[in-house]
């Protein structure tokens, strides 16, 4: 989240050197973590790893929201690098089981989505960030990863039956 920096800089009156480890902490392990991530693939559906990932992503918010150092922030970045390697690692996979019948359709949302979900988060980050403060960024985000997390609760898992029933219509 691009929002993080100022974050630290500005709310938490932390040093460049304290966004410095906090951003790479993150980027660090999300390569390492989708590399498990992918062992447990064939145990684990990819529905079911979106759903811990949103989880994963409610108790960073909650972090987030409530943080007053930034040394804080440190161990919550491995939280942020568990969820990134989930979507990343298995944001897509999770859409073409979701349209077994249409693999680019499938790719055109998971992509656009990624891209639109990036612009106006980060505008809308901005714009909250400055007239109501930093924090308040965050329990947007919280909302919506709890909201995130009712609707992937609800959907029903694809299983292995109605995989077979979908490819039968083909």
């Amino acid at each position: 989240m691009i929002i993080i920096p100022l974050f630290i800089v500005n709310e938490l009156h932390g040093t460049f050197k304290d966004v410095g480890i906090v951003v790479s902490i993150c980027a660090g392990l999300e390569i390492p973590i989708m590399l498990g991530l992918g062992a447990l693939g064939k145990k684990v559906s990819n529905h079911t790893l979106i759903i811990y990932g949103c989880m994963i992503l409610v108790i960073y918010y909650i972090i987030l929201s409530v943080a007053t150092q930034s040394w804080q922030l440190i161990p919550a970045q491995l939280l942020q690098a568990a969820f990134v390697a989930i979507v990343m690692g298995n944001g897509l996979s999770y859409f073409t089981e979701r349209l077994p019948n249409s693999p680019g359709l499938a790719t055109t949302i998971y992509y656009n989505g990624s891209t639109l979900g990036r612009l106006v988060g980060s505008l809308a980050g901005g714009l909250i960030a400055q007239l109501l403060g930093f924090r308040y960024v965050f329990w947007v985000c919280l909302l919506l990863a709890v909201l995130s997390f009712i609707l992937l609760w609800r959907t029903k898992p694809l299983g292995k039956s109605s995989k077979v029933t979908s490819e039968v219509r083909a």
